[in-house]
């Protein structure tokens, strides 16, 4: 059996953090036996076929577009962008031109990877994966144009996956009844795979870099500095939060600069890394570190920051599935976030996961109740 995946978000290296979860879904699929091409955005249309494990990975190029730190962000800072989308369409219906026939289509994305990509293998079984950023965009298209996306798929028997009952319930909701009930019956809702790499080690190295004394504990943050990501609320959270808490935020993104000088205006700043790595220190009035920017990182070195602290704090107010909550469950980690997306339906079955209000005087409370080290934390695996 053969099948091909399409998909905007696939990672460059193994320690590329982009698209880990369309990886560990592919690779699923190939070990079962499945021959798997994967034609995902990046490099260039010139670069022939590589061997990612058992996955041939083609490249479409949209790079300028479909790129960290996402396809919107990137769009806003300069629209130009756009651009680039029908150069990588085109690539796209070229590289399925040159895998051949297959036997099962797999789209990571409503849009653009199963509408309109996908429409190109009319007879294909289609699975298409619904992550968030996907239906959110749909939310916001004209009535009928979201009608159009979705009966067209339907029309395809395509079966869709969320990612998170949310994103499934919000897209139905916004249908006619008639169109909803035909979503529901073509739809389940299953979590992205994930595979974590080893970094019990290099967790205990970063700990001990931060946490001076048993009283102390370490918060991190770990995501793309956006708007949604609400790290403001992180900020402000640690600085209300007393003293004892050093907090780390790893990722970088268009909203850094103004996060730094949050972090000063709030006292906890004196100094600031490079907006593309190293690690900036902000520090309390008696010279503690009390607020670490990383900058972007290796993804097996933001999972160590992960494994190092005492809590992982998510306060974004739009999400589905939040990988990274799911990953720091793995890793035995408890994490404090809002209510966005899948969150709170896990929390009820995971006392890990701390639901907090949209504040900063909600998550401080929270971060006062973390005790200064983890001892008895079983890994929470969601399915």
């Amino acid at each position: 059996m053969r099948a091909v995946v399409v998909t905007t978000s696939y990672p460059a290296s193994d320690e590329d953090p982009s698209g880990h979860f369309v990886r560990s879904s592919a690779e699923a699929l190939a070990q079962r036996g499945v021959e798997v091409h994967v034609i995902a955005a990046g490099g260039s249309v010139l670069d022939p076929p590589s061997r990612d494990g058992r996955l041939v990975v083609h490249r479409a190029g949209g790079g300028a577009l479909f790129a960290w730190p996402g396809a919107v962000a990137r769009a806003r800072e300069s629209p130009l962008r756009l651009l680039s989308a029908a150069p990588f369409a085109a690539a796209v219906f070229e590289r399925l031109r040159e895998v051949g026939p297959v036997d099962r289509a797999v789209a990571h994305w409503i849009i653009p990877c199963a509408w309109p990509l996908l429409s190109a293998l009319p007879r294909t079984p289609l699975e298409v994966h619904a992550h968030g950023a996907d239906v959110r965009l749909l939310l916001r298209a004209p009535r009928a144009a979201r009608a159009a996306v979705v009966s067209a798929l339907l029309r395809r028997d395509a079966r869709f996956v969320f990612v998170a009952r949310a994103l499934r319930d919000a897209l139905a909701g916004s249908l006619a009844p008639e169109q909803a009930r035909a979503l529901e019956l073509a739809s389940r809702v299953e979590p992205s795979a994930i595979d974590l790499p080893p970094v019990a080690g290099r967790a205990a190295a970063l700990r001990g870099e931060i946490v001076q004394s048993p009283g102390e504990r370490l918060a991190v943050v770990v995501c793309r500095l956006i708007a949604t990501k609400r790290v403001e609320l992180a900020i402000e959270a640690a600085r209300a939060a007393g003293p004892g808490l050093r907090l780390v935020v790893v990722g970088d993104g268009p909203e850094r600069a103004a996060l730094e000088r949050l972090a000063r205006r709030t006292g906890l700043a004196a100094e600031s890394s490079p907006a593309a790595g190293g690690a900036g220190i902000a520090a309390t009035s008696e010279g503690r570190a009390a607020v670490r920017f990383t900058g972007a990182l290796p993804r097996r070195e933001a999972l160590a920051w992960i494994g190092a602290a005492d809590v992982l704090l998510h306060p974004s107010s739009h999400e589905a599935a939040p990988t990274v909550i799911r990953e720091a469950r793995a890793l035995g980690v408890p994490v404090i976030a809002c209510d966005a997306g899948d969150v709170v339906a896990w929390s009820r079955s995971d006392d890990g996961i701390l639901v907090a209000d949209g504040t900063a005087r909600s998550l401080a409370a929270a971060l006062r109740s973390v005790r200064s080290r983890r001892s008895d934390r079983a890994p929470a695996i969601f399915r």
